[in-house]
């Protein structure tokens, strides 16, 4: 690392395209990345900032990055545009966490805000191939949660369940998402609905078999 390395990162956190463009032609990493995980082309996914990707993909940054993947955190945080822009440059949509069995539909059905940038990625995800029907890893840590939060074997329709809105539950479903599949714990996707006390309108797109209907 130099002190160009670190000077073309705090220039790219800033969003200072001019400074980034200029110390990488001096010989600066555009991939370059501190202690904290922290680089260039990671910055401008989370962000949504598509401009700064083209500089920094055009510039030679890595964007398939070791246990840190951007398709997924760019889809956490809501960034329809930056999701748009990795599948795009032939990012794999079927993406899963080795130690937890998360794919992107889980990260962007982990958060009930920016729902409509949500319903959005979901759809993109959904039509690019995203697998609706995944479990996660029973008992595995997730990053997707704040703290103490632990892996119950939950398909992408469980969480929607928990947090999405009628349109995303709508689109995995109508993706081939299995209302029935019960997680580690034998809760089907209505289970956690019924739990997180989601409206009628919300439970009765996820009935199934012999549960009671809803009126």
């Amino acid at each position: 690392m130099s002190d160009t390395d670190q000077q073309l990162l705090d220039a790219a956190l800033k969003g200072d395209l001019a400074t980034v463009e200029k110390l990488a032609s001096q010989g600066a990493n555009i991939n370059y990345s501190d202690q904290w995980g922290n680089c260039a082309v990671f910055s401008a996914a989370w962000e949504g900032n598509i401009e700064a990707l083209d500089l920094y993909y055009k510039l030679g940054a890595n964007i398939t990055l070791e246990g840190n993947n951007l398709l997924c955190n760019a889809a956490y945080n809501g960034q329809t545009a930056s999701v748009k822009w990795f599948l795009e440059k032939g990012a794999d949509p079927n993406f899963t966490f080795t130690n937890t069995g998360e794919n992107a539909l889980h990260y962007t059905i982990s958060k009930t805000s920016e729902i409509d940038q949500r319903t959005e990625i979901v759809r993109l995800l959904v039509n690019a191939g995203t697998d609706v029907n995944k479990k996660t890893i029973k008992g595995a840590e997730t990053l997707c949660f704040m703290r103490d939060a632990f892996l119950k074997a939950e398909t992408p329709l469980h969480r929607a369940a928990a947090y999405g809105n009628v349109a995303i539950i709508k689109l995995l479903i109508d993706a081939g998402a299995d209302p029935s599949v019960k997680d580690a714990n034998g809760d089907t996707p209505i289970s956690w609905g019924s739990w997180h006390l989601r409206d009628s309108d919300v439970l009765k797109l996820l009935l199934y078999g012999n549960v009671a209907r809803i009126w």
